[in-house]
């Protein structure tokens, strides 16, 4: 199956999830957000992906009644002054 490009952007407490090729996208409510071992994960109210669907760009996909996003957590360079 050919891999959709998918964007996820997160908002204050909300994703939109938007498929390219159309005009629709998808809202969901994050329940929770967990950050454990080096990856966030975000808990939505609704699933957002089918069933075929593993990755969203660097988001992987999980969940069969709701939707969860993990990623590896971004680290933070170190703010050197001079």
């Amino acid at each position: 199956m050919k891999e959709s490009k998918v964007s996820v952007l997160v908002g204050e407490g909300v994703v939109t999830v938007k498929r390219e090729g159309t005009n629709r996208a998808v809202l969901a409510n994050i329940l929770g957000t967990v950050e454990a071992d080096g990856i966030e994960v975000l808990c939505l109210d609704r699933l957002v992906h089918a069933s075929h669907e593993q990755q969203f760009g660097e988001w992987s996909l999980s969940g069969a009644v709701t939707t969860l996003l993990s990623r590896p957590l971004k680290t933070q360079e170190p703010v050197v002054s001079h």
